[in-house]
């Protein structure tokens, strides 16, 4: 998939054609990939997973899988929650981002954390084996939002709780114009600034526009058959947090 696709279309793509166009994207913002989305957050993007982290019940001795793990900072303080008994497995497309994941493991000196590359709609990992699924700014990237959560619910064991962290869009409208000219105008411009990719971060923009908000993502879990979904508004809405079940069989 060539790299030359506008963010708008890019942001329309689905199956393969997006997850050729995600992958290349992330491998291209990797290296300053932590530093701009603390500019761009106001610094609020650690404090996000903490929350994520917290309402996740995540403890000692589960199994977290953290899909489109990035860099590995959610998958990090996941592997300090579950400590030297439980493990942490994260995945992502991109080669360029785990390596950042992998220099970070080796400075803590984590052994209870494996990075592998993947498909978060195809991860190849086992049926229920995991505790806990995490997502923190993957699930509107991946290539079929419906494929990706069929794929949490395999993963999970029964009862296993899901958590996903994502941009969203606020209810109230002004709010919500506001928050559109951030995202469209003032984020590219800001990775122009810093010298990062702008047309990534516009990508982000246009993505944003496309994806469920926040109550609209319940539905599409409740659908998928998921169970007991709650959901936080983060940042007045424009960030979204959501926790949900895996029932019993």
């Amino acid at each position: 998939m060539s790299t030359t696709l506008g963010a708008r279309t890019g942001a329309r793509l689905a199956g393969e054609q997006k997850e050729h166009y995600v992958h290349s994207m992330f491998d291209r913002i990797a290296a300053p990939y932590d530093r701009l989305n603390s500019r761009i957050s106001f610094g609020r993007d650690a404090r996000w997973r903490k929350i994520l982290v917290e309402r996740s019940g995540a403890g000692p001795g589960d199994h977290v899988v953290d899909l489109g793990t990035g860099t590995g900072e959610l998958a990090l303080q996941f592997a300090r929650e579950v400590g030297p008994e439980g493990r942490v497995t994260g995945v992502d497309l991109s080669a360029k981002m785990l390596e950042q994941a992998e220099q970070k493991r080796a400075v803590e000196g984590l052994a209870n954390i494996e990075f592998r590359e993947g498909n978060a709609c195809a991860t190849e990992l086992p049926s229920s084996s995991a505790d806990l699924v995490a997502m923190g700014w993957c699930l509107r990237n991946c290539s079929d939002l419906h494929a990706a959560l069929h794929e949490v619910l395999r993963i999970l064991k029964p009862g296993g709780t899901f958590v996903c962290l994502d941009m969203s869009r606020p209810s109230f409208a002004p709010v919500r114009g506001l928050f559109f000219l951030h995202r469209h105008l003032v984020m590219p411009l800001q990775a122009r600034f810093y010298g990062a990719d702008a047309e990534a971060y516009r990508y982000l923009a246009c993505s944003t526009d496309h994806f469920p908000d926040r109550k609209a993502l319940e539905h599409v879990m409740r659908t998928a058959g998921f169970a007991h979904i709650e959901s936080w508004p983060l940042m007045m809405g424009a960030v979204a947090l959501h926790r949900s079940v895996k029932a019993h069989l």
